[in-house]
């Protein structure tokens, strides 16, 4: 017997033999006998055109098997319902924060899982080998008669950070090829400028709040995401990233207030990828300066505030994970009310551009990484950070300062 029938003959033996004819079909499959752990076999079926291909469908299906172990035969008979299952329960789960840091979970966990299920309707049933491009496009092509292409990308977003997922655990091959089912490019940029008038609008109903002590932080938080270009997750804990986003250290006292008390004129943004720790400087205005003394002399007053909340500098300046029912009361009352605390801090290049400032410098303030090359050697330092803070406040002069006036005390 050759070395070439030996080997085959050896490979019969231990996952049978390759060829399997259906007596009442009459169909020829190729028929793979797996070992598992626990002693028994699995069998595995595949149709086959010919003898030899159904060969060559064993041999791939025994080097898939000898890859990917126990998890090949799992994945075998996954659907996506039972991914979607297992994904919530490891991963959309709620948030646990350590010293204002999020370390696992998501802050939109219950969004999230909603969204989940809704796919798992539609999907629920496919098996996750079989589903291809054409499922894909079935469902794209259908939610596009409901919703908006903003919201199929945020399905696929979710669906491919599933299957990267099932990837990881070695339950698929490969990933599917998701490439055109996420369309940025189609969905409408949300634009948005506040003018001065609104400002103070939204600043007066802020200052109502910290009048009533029903929000006092809002008011600084506002100016803060105004006039330092500073994302809302790098002021409280919003983090809610993944594998592609950084996570960020919100900004506590220490990091506005000098030893001798003053507040500073600059502070510094941290964000970490991985072991990789990125910092970037954040200008302070005089109205946020105002601001934050302000805050902090609330909260020295007040007897009722928790431990975590209150005026210490290795404190979370904005410790709640979100300011969304402060947010809406402010945002209706000021007739904004589609308005999102994020888009606060849109218009900020714009803004500096329109007062003569370079686009790429305020860019990088803003922390935007994707800058044209022509300009790479252009840093928003220290001397550049400053230049823009004179900018803004010369600007926030020209604006109504009612919103700073000192709110009454409660007696």
């Amino acid at each position: 017997m050759s070395q070439e029938k030996a080997t085959k003959e050896k490979k019969r033996r231990r996952y049978g033999s390759f060829a399997w004819t259906d007596k009442k079909s009459g169909l020829l499959y190729a028929r793979i006998r797996l070992p598992q752990a626990d002693g028994k076999f699995k069998y595995i079926y595949k149709r086959a055109q010919n003898i030899k291909h159904a060969e060559q469908l064993a041999e791939e299906t025994r080097s898939e098997y000898e890859t990917r172990g126990q998890a090949f035969l799992d994945g075998r008979g996954m659907t996506f319902k039972k991914l979607a299952a297992w994904y919530k329960k490891e991963f959309v789960i709620e948030p646990l924060y350590v010293d204002g840091l999020k370390i696992e979970g998501m802050r939109t966990w219950e969004s999230e899982r909603a969204k989940i299920d809704r796919i798992s309707e539609v999907l629920g049933e496919h098996l996750l080998e079989t589903m291809d491009e054409t499922v894909f496009r079935t469902y794209r092509r259908e939610r596009l008669k409901t919703v908006k292409i903003a919201t199929v990308n945020r399905d696929f977003e979710t669906i491919r950070a599933m299957f990267r997922k099932a990837k990881r655990k070695k339950w698929i091959k490969e990933i599917p090829d998701f490439d055109g089912f996420v369309e940025k490019s189609l969905e409408r940029r949300r634009t948005v400028t506040i003018s001065s008038v609104e400002e103070d609008r939204l600043l007066g109903e802020a200052r109502k709040l910290l009048a009533s002590a029903a929000a006092p932080r809002l008011f600084s938080l506002i100016l803060s995401l105004r006039d330092s270009g500073a994302r809302p997750n790098e002021l409280y804990p919003v983090n809610d990233y993944s594998e592609s986003k950084n996570m960020y250290e919100p900004i506590r006292w220490k990091d506005v207030i000098n030893e001798d008390g003053s507040i500073r004129d600059l502070t510094r943004l941290v964000s970490l990828k991985g072991r990789l720790r990125e910092e970037r400087l954040a200008v302070i205005t005089e109205r946020m300066k105002l601001a934050f003394v302000e805050l902090w002399d609330f909260l020295k007053r007040s007897k009722n505030i928790t431990k975590g909340h209150s005026a210490d500098l290795e404190n979370l300046i904005y410790p709640h994970t979100t300011y969304k029912k402060s947010w809406n009361i402010v945002r209706i009352a000021a007739g904004m009310p589609e308005l999102r605390l994020r888009d606060l801090r849109r218009d900020w290049v714009t803004r500096l551009s329109r007062l003569g400032y370079s686009d790429k410098l305020a860019q990088q303030g803003a922390g935007h990484k994707k800058i044209q090359t022509s300009f790479e050697y252009t840093v928003f330092d220290e001397t550049a950070a400053l230049q823009a803070k004179a900018l803004l406040d010369n600007d926030n002069q020209s604006t109504s300062l009612m919103s700073l006036s000192k709110p009454p005390r409660k007696t």
